[in-house]
This record gives C-alpha cells, structure tokens and sequence, in this order.
C-alpha cells in the first residue's frame, strides 16, 4: 500500500461539519427551507470514512496498526459525551418520562452504548410505534452504523494490507456499488431497513474512504482552476440536498447522490475559494468543532419538548431549544470530550476504564428497563392508563404494509357456530374493533375482523403510497380477498365498512391517491375521489347483492394535539407545569379541542362517502365526525379518559363513545349453524 503524508487538520472540514449539523438541527426544528436537513447525517458519514478510513489505510500499510489503540481512539472520542447526555437524559425522565417513555428511555441508551441503535430503531418500527420524534436517542442510529462500519472495516483493509493500491481501490469502489444498489433496489421493498442499517450505508462511508486512499499518493492540493469548479459544484450539491427532498423522498437511494457528491467534490477541492473563504471562516469552524456534541445534545432536549406539549411545538420554540442546546454543546465540548480525548493512557486501560464504565451504566439502565421504567413514581392510575392506550394499538387482525392475506385465525374470525357481524377497513376501523366485538357478543353474535395498515374496503381502487413501494397492489388483493370471504360466508349477517377515507389528501400525504389497481397512477384529486367513491358503491352492492346488511361510518375527527400524551400528562405534575408555560390552551381544553385544533375529514370525501351509502338501498350511513363534535369543539377525552391512542385513533374509551346507541344489534336467534 502507498502511504499517505501525515496527516494535516483542515480547518474547512470543520466547515463542512457545520453545515451538516445545522441542516440537521434546523430540519429538526421545523424551518421550512431546510425541508431535507436529515441530508446532513449523510455528510457526516462522507467526512467519516474520509478521516478514520485514511487513518486507517495509513496505519495498516505502516505495519502499526492495532486495534486495542484504534478502538480506545474510538472509545474516547464518542462515549464521555455519549454519557453525560445519557446521564442527563436520565435524569430528566425521572420527572417527565411515563413509566413506558422511561423504559424505551432505558432500552434506547443501552442500544447507544453498545453500538446497535440503528438495528433497535429499525426492530421498533411499526404502524402503530409510538412517535419517533419522542424517543431521546433516536438520533444515535447514525453512531450505530459507525460503529459497525469501524468493526469491520479494518479488518477488510487488513486482507487488502499486501494488495497495490489500484486493486485496494477496486475491491471498495466494488463493495460501494455493491451497497449502493441494494439500497436503491431495496427502497422498494424494504424501505426501514435500507435506511437504518449498515449494508445500504455503507456506500457513504466507504466513498469517503476511497476518496482518502486515491488521494494517498497526491504530494499537493487540485490546482485553484478545478478545485473551484469543484468546490462550487460541492457547496451547490450539498445546499440543494439539504432544501430539495422531503421526509416522503426514497432515501438513502438515488437522493443521497447529491450530499454524497457534493460532500467528495469539497473534500477533494481543499483549495477552492468556497473551502478557504467560507468553509475555513471562524464561525463556521467554530461550529464544526463542538458539531458531535450539538448532534447529541439537540435531539433530547427537543424530544423532551415534544413531550411535554400536546400540540405539535412551534419552529420558534424549537429554535430557542436549538440554541440551548448548542450553548450546552459548547460546554460539553470544553468540558468533557477534549479532556478526555487527550488523557494519555495505554490503549488497554483506556478500553478496560471505558468498558467498566459502560458495563456500570448498562446495569443500571438495565434496572430502569426490567422495572417497567419505575412506575411507582406516580399515580398507579397512570400505569392504568398507559396500559389501555397501549392494548387499543393495532393487534394481530390490522394487517401490516406487505401483507395480503387476511388473518383468518380464531383471533380474527370468531367461530362458534352464531351467526356473525363483519368489519371491514383499514387502522381506524380497527380502532372501534373492541367496542364491536363487545356489541356483537352481547347480541349474541360471533364477530369477524379484516383490516389492513393504510387500506380502506374498497374493490376497484386502492390507496398509492409512494413511500409504501408496492402498498397499492397488497392493499387491492388483500380486499378482494376479504371481501370475498365475507360476501361468501352465509353467517356474515352484518358488515361495519370504515376508514380513514380522506387519508391520501391530507396535506401531511405527500403524494397519496386513490388509483386504478390495474393502472396505479395519480390522475388528480376529482378524479381520485370519484375512483373512491365509485369503488365503494362496489362494495356495497356486492354486499348487499349477497345478502348482508351493511353500514358504512364515516370517519372521525384527527386533532393537532396528541390526547393519548394529554391523559398520561395529567397525571404527572412536572410535565403538566412545564405544558402549562409552553402552551397552556390544552390545559384550558376540559377534553374539548376548539376546531383549529382538530383536522375535519375533507368535505369532499366525506361528500364522496355519503352520496356512496345513499345510492343503493339498504345501506346506513353515520358520521363519526358528528358523534364527536359540535360547533363549539371535538371531544379527545370523557372523564379522564382519553378517547383517542395518538391524534387520529380511536382508544378502547373511543370506540365505546363513538358506537354507544348507534349500532344496535337484535339479539341472535341462531344459536348454531
């Protein structure tokens, strides 16, 4: 291997790590213009492998690499601040973290210590997880991935240590087009997973190491011709990819080009004006330096601000908390990792301390997380209440996104040879399940339940969502599917039909419709709803015509606050005080949200929904959205108990609330088939 010059610090670099930090602090904050400041995580993989992957190209070729003083590198330079943000966040959740916030608080950290969070994130996620954004340590995937880059990359470097260089760059330029097109492949299939594990990331990291070992032999920077060409590409690539996409953009696919390229054609143009004039400058430098500690320290105290407001926090608020956080990060920087970087020990006392110290704050996380996250710290009301928040949360019978199959196990088709009622739709229709089921036992029915994620009862149309690849044709089969067992099934005397029906058009859906099942493509909203509302006539008469009863609900009413975190709030007086000053009107709500805070059902679906009930006979029609709410307000909650699991499903209380009187069973006279 050919060596490269010792290594020189560049003070752009630090720029370059400003820019990566603040595009994902300020997205994080919610400033419109940085609509894809996520970007900025895939800067700093870039800067990464370009750093520790020629550091260790270096080393390896010299003959005096070892692994115990590279990992105690490691050690020291990300786990004393790693802790003291774990040890604050701790400490914090004694009084603002709910018991079940407290666990995944406990279970998240000891994921960040032990370099496999982006694997616990990626194991979490699911229709019904609870809000990402809530979760202090969700952003320490990014060192997961890191961590499990630096397991195994030198040992690569080490089978490559005789090989010429040409050939070391093949076998990784060959392995990141490798992970590149799985991640491109796979953001049709597996979209979660591609973004949160270490195969489809790491391309980036690896580009950034083939950059520092083609440059191993380069005795000088580009000439000032090509390094500004390249420099003014690379700060354009990086300000487009931090300002282009959205959270609904396939990534990390073909978009991470544009911070990947842009982020290589800076670090190559080290003599460019934008690196000397702009990037080197004091400020930005300044930043770049204490970025690992702003990344860490942001995340949390933001978390916690969601947390303890109802309604969704305001970009100013999230500002000042950014500031907070920077200034917290300055301190930490100073205080704890540049004394603890520079301790000059040996390697392996370094790693014995670090490891000790690790295995000590393991344990008694451990403690938090096998005590149920300590709910004797409040009322046991509100154990109580997070347990029936979290039993109303999907189940077994809501099919999830990829699945087609209707679940026809006891659990989902009671058969004991009664004559049955149906339900039919998507996650809100599963939400009144429980109050259903109840209903049709106490009238002496068996009780069958089909929903699916995201897929309302439709046959001749389906719900296209871009960021669900292939969600569109599982949905179009999974119907035909159930409604045909149901329309087949002579027991089936009633069908309950419902859904998030105005779900593709709300303006958090990026690019939803309804579509042609044999043609999925988004021809416009009218005609979408047309699709949707001729699809659901459909239904029915395919229902009817079989000879069932059918009732179709219209939908019901999705706030901009969260009244599952209102009921658990309550019962917690740090986090209640602490509301009351960041925005005191849901305190004032006594469970009725005024009507700028709830999001009505688009009259156009809700129009669409009607006229398709009312256009055969034998079909009823009722608005959930009415049982709910008046002129003066919506209902979230009924004697302290929340009517809702998050800002759109219904709880167990909500179910009963919203069928109470509505749908009213005769008893059964067939007691066997």
């Amino acid at each position: 291997m050919a060596l490269d010059p010792s290594p020189r610090y560049r003070r752009d670099i630090d720029g370059l790590r400003a820019i990566a930090v603040t595009a994902v602090v300020l997205f994080h904050a919610g400033l419109y213009p940085l609509k894809s400041g996520f970007t900025g995580v895939d800067i700093f993989f870039v800067i990464s492998g370009f750093l520790i992957g020629g550091i260790v190209y270096r080393d390896v070729g010299a003959g005096r690499f070892r692994f115990d003083a590279f990992y105690a590198r490691r050690a020291a330079r990300i786990l004393p601040a790693l802790m003291a943000v774990i040890a604050s966040v701790t400490i914090l959740g004694i009084v603002l973290a709910s018991p079940q916030d407290y666990r995944q608080i406990a279970i998240g950290a000891i994921a960040a210590l032990s370099g496999w969070s982006n694997i616990l994130f990626w194991r979490q996620v699911n229709y019904f997880s609870p809000d990402a954004h809530l979760d202090p340590f969700l952003m320490t995937w990014s060192l997961g991935v890191e961590e499990q880059f630096y397991l195994l990359f030198p040992f690569l470097l080490l089978a490559l240590r005789r090989l010429p260089r040409p050939v070391v760059l093949g076998a990784i330029g060959a392995l990141c087009l490798g992970s590149f097109m799985l991640a491109v492949i796979g953001m049709g299939h597996w979209p979660t997973a591609v973004f949160y594990l270490l195969p489809t990331r790491a391309w980036e990291l690896g580009a950034g190491t083939f950059l520092a070992i083609a440059r191993a032999g380069a005795t000088a920077p580009l000439p000032a011709r090509p390094a500004n060409i390249l420099g003014f590409t690379g700060i354009g690539l990086v300000g487009l990819s931090v300002c282009l996409f959205n959270e609904h953009t396939p990534f990390p696919g073909l978009a991470a080009l544009l911070p990947v390229g842009g982020t290589l054609a800076l670090l190559l143009a080290e003599r460019s004006i934008v690196n000397r004039l702009i990037l080197s400058a004091r400020p930005f430098v300044g930043v770049g330096l204490v970025s690992y500690s702003w990344y860490l320290w942001h995340w949390p105290l933001m978390a916690f601000t969601w947390l303890c407001m109802a309604q969704p926090a305001r970009p100013v608020q999230l500002v000042v908390v950014a500031f907070v956080s920077l200034g917290l990060a300055v301190l930490s920087w100073r205080y704890i990792e540049q004394p603890f970087r520079h301790v000059r020990l040996p390697s392996r006392t370094v790693l014995l301390r670090y490891g000790s110290a690790t295995a000590l704050c393991g344990v008694a996380l451990a403690a938090i997380y096998m005590s149920q996250g300590f709910p004797a710290r409040f009322n046991p009301a509100l154990a109580k209440t997070q347990a029936s928040l979290t039993a109303g949360r999907g189940g077994s019978c809501l099919a999830n996104y990829g699945d087609a199959r209707p679940n026809t196990s006891f659990a989902c088709v009671h058969d004991t040879g009664r004559l049955q009622i149906a339900l039919l739709g998507d996650s809100h229709a599963a939400a009144l399940a429980p109050a259903l089921s109840r209903i049709a036992r106490e009238g002496g029915y068996d009780f069958v339940q089909f929903t699916k994620s995201s897929c309302p009862p439709l046959l001749g149309a389906t719900r296209l969502m871009p960021q669900h690849p292939g969600h569109a044709a599982t949905c179009a089969l999974y119907n035909e599917r159930a409604i045909s067992l149901v329309a087949h099934n002579p027991e089936v005397q009633l069908v309950v039909l419902t859904g998030y029906w105005s779900a593709p058009y709300e303006t958090d859906a990026s690019d939803d419709a309804y579509v042609d099942p044999t043609h999925p493509v988004d021809d416009g909203v009218v005609a979408g709803v047309a699709r949707m509302q001729a699809a659901l006539v459909r239904t029915e008469t395919i229902l009817t015509h079989a000879g069932k009863k059918v009732i179709v609900l219209g939908d019901v009413p999705h706030f901009r606050l969260d009244p599952a975190r209102e009921a658990v709030t309550a019962f917690m007086p740090v986090r209640a005080w602490i509301e009351h000053r960041l925005d005191p009107g849901p305190a004032r709500a006594g469970g009725i949200a005024p009507l700028p805070w709830v999001i009505p059902p688009a009259p156009a679906i809700e129009n669409a929904v009607h006229a398709a009930a009312t256009t055969i006979g034998g079909i009823t029609y009722a608005s959930l959205y009415d049982r709910f709410c008046t002129p003066q307000g919506c209902r979230f909650s009924r004697e302290s108990a929340s009517l809702y699991v998050d800002s759109q499903h219904l709880s167990g209380a909500g179910g009963e609330f919203a069928l109470n009187g509505l749908i009213d069973v005769a008893p059964s006279t067939m007691a066997d088939k």
